[in-house]
């Protein structure tokens, strides 16, 4: 018998979206190693972090207090992050949400980490560049 899926409502549904998550991206043949072996990761120390991170947009929430650039710049610098390990990432928290859930927020939550995916993946290209043309290093560019 089918279930019937509800909205994400509150701290208790983003746990079992985000456990869900987790548990898919840290067994993926494309993103888990970072999360395996690039990065110390604990689920159980992540999870009320990134709890208060989405919380912050579907609930008007205002206590995260993070630092989310900078901590995948740091990321960034040990294992390259491309826009595909972006765009990995997207469509494996889409399905989460697509399989647990429907309704206004999950639109919003969608909406909201293709923007943080996209422009994450775009701030970081722009860093390396930067990082590279002060080191006097250029990185081919078609579009330039």
């Amino acid at each position: 018998m089918p279930t019937h899926k509800t909205d994400i409502r509150d701290h208790h549904d983003l746990e079992k979206l985000l456990r869900n998550f987790y548990r898919e991206v840290l067994v993926d043949p494309i993103i888990g190693f970072y999360f395996t072996d690039v990065i110390p990761f604990s689920l159980e120390h992540h999870l009320p972090i990134v709890i208060r991170f989405w919380g912050q947009f579907l609930f008007n929430e205002s206590q995260y207090q993070g630092q989310l650039f900078e901590r995948h710049q740091n990321i960034h610098k040990q294992a390259n992050l491309s826009p595909h390990h972006f765009e990995r990432w997207l469509y494996l928290f889409n399905a989460n949400i697509d399989h647990h859930f429907e309704g206004t927020n999950c639109q919003i939550i969608k909406i909201r980490a293709k923007r943080i995916a996209d422009s994450m993946a775009t701030a970081l290209i722009k860093k390396t560049a930067d990082r590279a043309l002060l080191d006097g290093v250029h990185f081919y560019n078609p579009k330039t």
